[in-house]
């Protein structure tokens, strides 16, 4: 015989939990919000902690860092930035130096015929900062000795051009070479016998004249009047063989003095 639902119900009630009462529900709230707090507590102690410890090992690496930076930073210098520093400074003294002798020097401009006008070339090396650039020709004849460097422009004057140069043959040529050789040496030997001086010799010509064997003996045709003597066959090469010999002439006074 089958159980009935009548009978059954006593034993369901005695198989069915109580509920929790509302004292046991408060307590285990209670319970769980100290845990929380102490382990709120607990980590935010660690977090001070770790922290202080960030701090402290910041702080000593950020000494640190200073200190290699400051290493770092006059290894550089020591390395790199001082001689560079030197070098500029050493340009600069040589750029200095350069520029007093210029100031110092005296420097004569000679035209072996007399000009129509000043050559831009004698315009040229007077705004170059000389103490003084002398205009000489035959017409105007240097008073006193001549100064350090000495330029004789063939270029502004016809004095070497000469048609057997632009001869076909090789001989009239040839003849045209001899007679420039002569009109130079003439030149140079009208000047040494003033005997003013022993300046160094910046012979001028034009471009295309190729060499010129009178230049190249110089020394040795006037051995007791040149001691050095330069060429320049351009208003920029000129300007530079004169500036050169400035303080070629600079350098053997010192050396003689």
């Amino acid at each position: 015989m089958l159980p009935t639902i009548s009978s059954l119900l006593p034993l369901l009630a005695q198989a069915t939990p109580a509920p929790p009462s509302p004292t046991a529900e408060v307590e285990l709230l209670k319970n769980q919000l100290e845990f929380i707090l102490r382990l709120n507590t607990v980590f935010l102690g660690f977090l001070a902690f770790l922290g202080g410890l960030l701090t402290w090992f910041f702080k000593s690496n950020l000494d640190d860092a200073k200190e290699m930076a400051r290493r770092m930073v006059r290894q550089e210098l020591t390395d790199h930035i001082e001689p560079l520093i030197k070098a500029e400074a050493s340009n600069i003294q040589r750029t200095f130096r350069t520029e007093q002798i210029i100031s110092n020097t005296v420097m004569d401009y000679y035209l072996p015929v007399a000009p129509n006008q000043d050559p831009l070339e004698y315009n040229l090396l007077r705004g170059r900062g000389f103490l003084d650039v002398r205009l000489w020709h035959p017409d105007r004849k240097p008073q006193g000795r001549w100064g350090s460097v000495l330029v004789v422009d063939l270029v502004n004057c016809d004095l070497l051009a000469l048609p057997e140069i632009a001869s076909p043959e090789d001989e009239v040529r040839k003849v045209g070479y001899r007679k420039r050789d002569q009109l130079v040496n003439q030149v140079i030997q009208r000047l040494v016998e003033l005997r003013i001086g022993r300046p160094i010799l910046v012979v001028y010509v034009r471009p295309g004249m190729g060499r010129i064997g009178a230049i190249d003996q110089l020394t040795t045709n006037f051995p007791e009047d040149i001691k050095y003597y330069s060429s320049a066959n351009t208003p920029v090469a000129l300007m530079g063989a004169v500036v050169d010999s400035a303080y070629v002439a600079y350098g053997d006074r010192q050396f003689v003095g």
